[in-house]
């Protein structure tokens, strides 16, 4: 007996995966055939809506009326097959008959949120929303609760687009029980897809800024107003409401530093500072005290790389507030991230290159240091190393990261920066033959390195089999490395008068762009209009058309707007074409 229906689920399975197979396939006439003996064995109401759906899909719509009405016979108590009857006649364009059927449905709802779901939802699986939102209605009046159904209503709304109903509804559920925050966040997230003309915006800023004033005590609101500042990107606007949540939840400042967090990966550095010196401002013995004083650090290090133009003070007192905290840290170990980044100040903000490899080797001798802070302190070693010319030390301490970090990041990161260091000192073949073994790298990121540098030298290298121009390249490339601008940028002048013609002219543009973005980024820009003017087959003038609208964003917004349009005509392929679309639409907004 067991054997008997061991074999009847598999021919089950198998007919099933088959009717499937077809269905997706559009062969709708053999599905049918199948989903309707499936039906008939297993009585399985899935397989029941593939039949009648494969009977509209081939217009059949006698014998799917045929077996929903015996269905109705057989189950008069249930209404999802009233409702399938109905969309069959609605698909044979029988709208009064299908009219009929559904206000029947409705009217057979009984006093059951069992009952009311069921009915709701076969209209949502029918794409009925209106008879959707009337079933969820009335089962209000049925169960007389008037709160009944608001998050399911609200996704009633959200495939209806009525964004007023939508919002009404979630935060009425805020009021009933706060705890379905979550659920409202999710509603709300799904419309700012679907929101195409912004229209969403003001009316939720609008109800939301109302329900803070009618219940200040609510705390849902209060979170629901910084989650859509966030979703805004309007990091200062968020902050004034994390404080507050802080304060009122005796959070201790996690809210906070989560805020700092976001708006830092955001570049919106001046909002994370004061969300982290609010943190700091509870004192010592605050149980983020400590946190928030290191990420106050980092973020002011990213800042300063971030900004346009620095100067050397500012990096010294930069520096003098790493030095302040780590003075009284006994265990270095627990502090290895913010003493590399310490270091990496000293080596290439402050000429002090040998102080920051004294202070590396120093904690290299830590033998708290697990294998991944090990590899994070000999990658800053070995990075300071080349930037100071010791490259054979550099290549020695890359080659040790990537032997104990095999098949990881680190690993793949050091195996790209010894390869990188091959390329640098012009052995251009053994350069491109290590970079084509890792573009499959699974970190896409580092990948992406080598799959750009492997291009530059395949491009550049095909007629030139002595390298001449490539390696002259490469060391202008390495000058740059090593913050040696004016020496570089006369390489590159040397490169292009000794060979004018060469394919890597539109490089030599890009790399002197790179050169003078930080001090002179307006003459920064002149190599990008050549790359654009003279190379518009280029590999790298998508990208120098998304540079450039970027600088022009806001200085001559239409012409940005003009440069972006430009990559989505001409550049569709690019893989800028996709940033240049998002950014696109930011600029209408």
């Amino acid at each position: 007996m067991a054997s008997f229906f061991a074999v009847a689920q598999n021919n089950t399975q198998t007919a099933s995966q088959l009717a499937f197979k077809y269905y997706n396939a559009k062969e709708y006439r053999p599905a049918s055939s199948l989903f309707y003996n499936l039906f008939k064995a297993t009585k399985s109401k899935t397989y029941f809506r593939y039949y009648i759906e494969c009977m509209l899909k081939i217009g059949d719509y006698k014998d799917a009326e045929t077996l929903t009405k015996k269905q109705i016979r057989k189950h008069k108590d249930d209404k999802s097959f009233v409702i399938t009857l109905g969309y069959v006649y609605k698909n044979a364009q029988q709208p009064d008959k299908a009219k009929e059927q559904f206000e029947k449905a409705l009217r057979k709802i009984i006093p059951a949120k069992g009952d009311i779901i069921s009915v709701a939802s076969e209209f949502l699986s029918k794409r009925e929303y209106a008879y959707a939102e009337k079933a969820f209605l009335k089962g209000r009046k049925l169960l007389k609760d008037p709160t009944a159904f608001q998050t399911d209503l609200a996704n009633v709304y959200l495939y209806q687009r009525d964004y007023e109903k939508l919002i009404t509804e979630c935060l009425n559920a805020l009021i009933t029980n706060p705890k379905q925050l979550s659920t409202v966040k999710n509603r709300m997230q799904s419309a700012f897809v679907l929101d195409v003309d912004n229209s969403l915006d003001k009316i939720l800023k609008q109800q939301l800024l109302q329900k803070l004033l009618d219940y200040p005590k609510n705390i849902a609101f209060k979170e629901l107003m910084q989650w859509y500042y966030m979703q805004k990107k309007q990091f200062a606007e968020a902050f004034v409401q994390a404080k507050s949540i802080d304060l009122l939840q005796n959070e201790n400042g996690l809210r906070l530093i989560l805020l700092a967090r976001t708006a830092r990966n955001n570049k919106d550095y001046k909002t994370a500072v004061k969300s982290l010196q609010a943190v700091i401002a509870k004192g010592t013995k605050s149980l983020n005290y400590l946190t928030a004083e290191r990420e106050l650090l980092h973020t002011r290090y990213l800042q300063l790389e971030h900004q346009k133009s620095t100067d050397t003070d500012q990096w010294k007192e930069l520096s003098a507030l790493y030095t302040d905290f780590l003075s009284d840290k006994q265990n270095t170990a627990k502090f290895a991230d913010i003493i590399v980044e310490s270091v990496h100040i000293k080596a290439w903000y402050l000429n002090k290159a040998e102080g920051a490899i004294a202070d590396l080797e120093r904690l290299l001798k830590n033998r708290r240091l697990n294998r991944n802070k090990v590899a994070k302190v000999k990658m800053e070693l070995a990075d300071i190393k080349l930037f100071i010319n010791e490259k054979w030390d550099a290549i020695l301490l890359y080659s040790q990261i990537e032997k104990s970090n095999k098949n990881n990041t680190l690993g793949f990161e050091a195996k790209f920066k010894k390869a990188k260091v091959s390329y640098y000192l012009g052995e251009i073949k053994w350069a491109n033959a290590q970079l084509e073994a890792i573009k499959g790298s699974t970190s896409k990121l580092i990948a992406n390195d080598a799959i750009a540098l492997s291009q530059l030298i395949t491009d550049n290298t095909g007629l030139d089999t002595s390298y001449t121009a490539i390696q002259q390249f490469a060391r202008a490339d390495f000058l740059f490395y090593q913050k040696r601008n004016q020496q570089a940028v006369a390489v590159l002048d040397s490169l292009q008068q000794q060979f004018p013609a060469n394919e890597l002219i539109d490089d030599v543009y890009f790399l002197k762009y790179q050169i003078y973005l930080q001090d002179n980024p307006e003459k920064a820009q002149t190599f990008l209009d050549k790359i654009i003017a003279e190379y518009p087959q280029s590999v790298l003038t998508a990208k120098a058309l998304f540079l450039k609208a970027l600088f022009l964003e806001n200085r001559q917004p239409d012409k940005a707007v003009a440069l972006l349009k430009k990559i989505l005509t001409d550049y569709a392929d690019s893989i800028y074409a996709v940033d240049a679309r998002k950014k696109l639409n930011e600029l209408k907004k």
